[in-house]
């Protein structure tokens, strides 16, 4: 199985790109500081809007992951979220406020998070855009965020409601597909060994058969001695 360092590593080559470490593994206080914000704005905010009955899955998908993002963003104390300009991986720019350090943010949207799906999510298959936006940024660590979201119909049109959040702390170690793109799964992000948290509103958890949160699958927090599998509960 490749890996992320292993595949940054034979892009930069064909490109004929600078040779350039383009991952990092994550500090705990990072992790720890990004779960909590991001726990405390699902808390204090209810990402929902209406979508034409006939919206097409990418255009729906899109549109959820660009609601997600200005959600959070406007209630995240610590960090702030905006769009990284141009084509390609990454889509947004994570930025602590504290000292302005960046982290890569990528933000996919799904109906659920099934730890036997294998199905390929699209990372990236250049490293240009990376290159340009985190020029001066050292250790560049990758965040994998997943909004995850339920559909209700009315009529001509359909309520959106992002009900849970799933952070994936990538590493240097975490395991990829390798085509003309790097791409994971959520089979391959249940098995990789960085840390991941599932964040659940508590409005959410308080209502599990109207928004299906038993269908997201626990994630993992690991430590130097033991592993231990938990969802998170806000």
């Amino acid at each position: 199985m490749n890996d992320l360092k292993t595949y940054f590593s034979e892009l930069t080559a064909y490109e004929g790109s600078p040779a350039r470490k383009l991952i990092s593994p994550w500090s705990p206080e990072n992790i720890k500081s990004i779960t909590n914000d991001f726990r405390a704005a699902a808390n204090k905010c209810q990402v929902q809007f209406d979508v034409p009955a006939g919206i097409s899955d990418s255009a729906l998908g899109n549109r959820v992951e660009k609601e997600a993002a200005n959600g959070f963003n406007k209630v995240l104390q610590r960090h702030s979220l905006s769009e990284c300009p141009g084509k390609g991986y990454p889509d947004q720019l994570l930025r602590r406020l504290r000292d302005d350090h960046l982290f890569v943010f990528e933000l996919k949207a799904k109906t659920s998070f099934d730890r036997t799906d294998s199905n390929r999510i699209v990372l990236t298959s250049a490293t240009g855009k990376l290159r340009r936006h985190f020029a001066r940024t050292k250790p560049i660590c990758h965040l994998l965020a997943t909004a995850l979201f339920r559909r209700f119909r009315r009529g001509r049109h359909s309520r959106i409601v992002i009900v849970g959040l799933r952070l994936d702390f990538l590493l240097p170690s975490s395991p990829v597909l390798m085509r003309f793109e790097a791409s994971v799964s959520k089979r391959l992000l249940i098995r990789g060994r960085h840390a991941s948290r599932l964040l659940i509103p508590a409005w959410a958890r308080r209502n599990p058969r109207r928004y299906h949160t038993s269908t997201f699958s626990a994630h993992r927090q690991f430590s130097p001695r033991r592993t231990v599998s938990r969802i998170e509960s806000n």
